[in-house]
């Protein structure tokens, strides 16, 4: 600590008297806009420099942002916390769970949006549950019910040019939708059918609840003083969220099972809370794969040609088929790395430290950038392209008839790969909970679709908005066209 620089030396942008740094999220000038954070993250990296931190402090309801853009920094922090790890606040939340519906959380806060010895102990009521291997592959069954009847039904979007229509990214969300009920209330939504009206208000209100967060937490907080539109829709958004969980509660899925030992209502905000984490995120993900591998046609073949060995035929998957498939795996690992779901994860750090050089104190908040880690050639050699091969640890999985990509391998396997460079489920207790079932989800889809098709894009680059998730700006207007009846 005492060859430390002082906190102040944190280089950021200045914040102005009383009114600190909210006003550049209010006014929106670039880089400091919602739905460009991403620009907003690229802007702090260069203000860091070879310090390695930024900071962007005084902003109204949140203690200062602390900034490592550095694995090893990030290590150090996940590794020295305690049991109880504390995330930055989201003051919305608070109050909605704590003071606006408090009748109905009381003593049961849930996951999100918790902190200290709350969330353990809620935490402790439903991890077993969720957080075991064994839970995510007993679920592969029904979750490959959910992915064979959109994959279907995506047969059906399709126009005259076998085009996906404008809309599938609504699409998608309906399939993250279904799947969240199938795991974790047990049943099916019908956000697949034709008949899916209360399905689609369920997805507006999706929508409604990750486009008002960034507004309401990073501007000025005008929602604490009177119920600006924002606030409305976030509110709106999270009594659809507990009416639905309320009424699907079933006797079967994973939050059956903490019924039955911890009460209906733990169960009821624990499947709120995986529909605040387990739709949006996932379906971005998805989003964002199938447009890699459909602009990848050397990616696209490798995996089609793993799906053609492995993927058997006339009967449901289970857990031991997707076993099978380590490129499927590294396909989405590689896109999760281009186009993390979030930009970071966060800490609230409990006592003073040195970060990168710098003296921060106590109760500041550090963010772990890892969508700029992942992006950057010290971690990851060709960062802007998309090979999944890289991750594979076999050498010989690795080989591949095209120069540049065996070139890239081979960089990356000087570089290494640093556990900490690419967090997109985060790290340690407060890791997302529903990590493995997102995985799974995702495996069984893309496995169905490019075992099915081949997949195209005819358009210009797609761009996205981030807000802190990904969403992307453009339609997704997939061209798919039918792989060999083998196939099929």
């Amino acid at each position: 600590m005492g060859n430390a620089r002082r906190f102040a030396m944190i280089p950021g942008p200045k914040p102005l008297p009383i009114i600190g740094n909210s006003w550049r999220f209010a006014l929106g000038q670039k880089p400091w806009r919602t739905k460009s954070l991403d620009a907003t993250l690229w802007r702090l990296r260069e203000l860091a420099g070879s310090g390695g931190a930024a900071k962007v402090a005084k902003l109204f309801g949140h203690p200062d942002l602390v900034f490592p853009f550095c694995a090893e920094e990030t290590a150090k922090i996940y590794r020295r916390e305690d049991s109880l790890p504390y995330r930055a606040v989201a003051p919305c939340l608070k109050h909605y769970k704590q003071e606006l519906r408090k009748d109905f959380f009381g003593d049961e806060p849930g996951l999100i949006g918790v902190h200290g010895m709350p969330w353990s102990k809620f935490r402790s009521k439903v991890s077993k549950a969720l957080a075991s291997p064994e839970a995510a592959r007993s679920a592969v069954p029904c979750l490959d019910y959910v992915a064979e009847d959109f994959v279907k039904k995506m047969e059906s979007l399709l126009d005259e040019n076998s085009e996906l229509p404008k809309d599938y990214l609504t699409e998608l969300y309906k399939w993250a939708l279904e799947s969240v009920g199938a795991w974790a209330l047990g049943t099916r939504l019908g956000c697949l059918s034709n008949d899916d009206v209360a399905a689609k208000d369920i997805i507006r209100s999706i929508h409604g609840f990750f486009h008002s967060v960034p507004e309401l937490e990073l501007s000025a907080p005008l929602w604490r003083l009177y119920s600006t539109p924002a606030y409305k829709t976030y509110v709106d958004a999270l009594d659809s969220f507990r009416s639905l969980c309320l009424k699907r509660l079933t006797d079967k899925g994973i939050c059956a099972s903490i019924a039955k030992v911890s009460g209906e209502k733990v169960a009821t905000i624990l499947a709120l809370d995986l529909l605040l984490v387990g739709v949006d995120t996932t379906a971005a993900a998805a989003a964002s794969t199938v447009y890699l591998l459909a602009k990848n046609e050397r990616a696209q073949r490798r995996l089609q040609g793993e799906l053609d060995k492995n993927l058997p035929a006339g009967r449901i998957l289970n857990s031991r088929d997707l076993d099978r498939l380590p490129y499927l795996r590294a396909c989405l690992k590689e896109a999760l790395r281009i186009k993390p779901v979030i930009l970071g994860n966060g800490r609230c750090i409990q006592s003073d430290a040195v970060i990168s050089g710098y003296e921060v104190p106590k109760g500041s908040h550090i963010v772990f950038p890892h969508y700029i880690m992942s992006n950057e050639e010290r971690y990851f050699p060709s960062p802007e392209e998309y090979v999944p091969e890289r991750w594979l640890r076999d050498a010989k999985h690795q080989s591949d008839t095209e120069p540049h990509t065996v070139d890239v391998c081979r960089r990356q396997r000087v570089v290494g790969i640093h556990p900490f460079a690419s967090l997109p489920f985060g790290f340690g207790r407060r890791m997302c909970i529903g990590k493995r079932f997102a995985e799974v989800e995702l495996q069984l889809l893309l496995a169905k679709i490019f075992h099915k098709y081949d997949v195209s894009w005819r358009h210009g680059e797609l761009t996205y908005s981030v807000t802190p998730t990904y969403i992307p700006n453009e339609p997704l207007q997939f061209t798919l066209k039918h792989r060999d009846k083998r196939c099929q």
